[in-house]
């Protein structure tokens, strides 16, 4: 694959977008984000097009760049971690957001409200880290 720079611009620029539209939402609490079934309906598309495109994001990096084909979402990650195109800190922090992509897109568990805010909450905190280390990848 070849590495198009402008896409993953375009990729970053998105993310960004999400992440602001995620900020805005501004729930505080467990029990305000249950009250509301439209705020929840919008954190959990946008969980799933953060993680999308976080995924994305490294895939293309680690196809085009290191000529690597990962078979699974969590695959991506311990790759881009392998290949330093993240940190382990950060490779520490996304462990795991493979599976939650797969079942917010899938739907295969039934997952918890609860469950869904604090991965909303965990987005809010290492979001701006995420998007430095890919501003530095590009």
């Amino acid at each position: 694959m070849i590495y198009r720079r402008e896409g993953q611009i375009r990729r970053l620029e998105r993310l960004k977008e999400y992440v602001h539209d995620l900020k805005e939402i501004k729930v505080d609490s467990v029990e305000e984000y249950l009250k509301d079934k439209k705020t929840r309906y919008s954190v959990e598309r946008l969980l799933f097009l953060i993680t999308q495109g976080i995924l994305d994001f490294l895939d293309h990096i680690l196809s085009s760049r290191h000529q690597v084909v990962s078979d699974t979402y969590e695959e991506i990650l311990e790759n881009a971690y392998k290949h330093d195109v993240i940190s382990k800190e950060l490779y520490s922090k996304l462990k795991g957001l493979g599976s939650f992509r797969n079942i917010l897109a899938h739907e295969y568990l039934r997952i918890s409200d609860e469950e869904i805010f604090r991965n909303y909450q965990k987005m809010l905190e290492i979001m701006d880290e995420v998007i430095e280390e890919f501003e530095e990848t590009l």
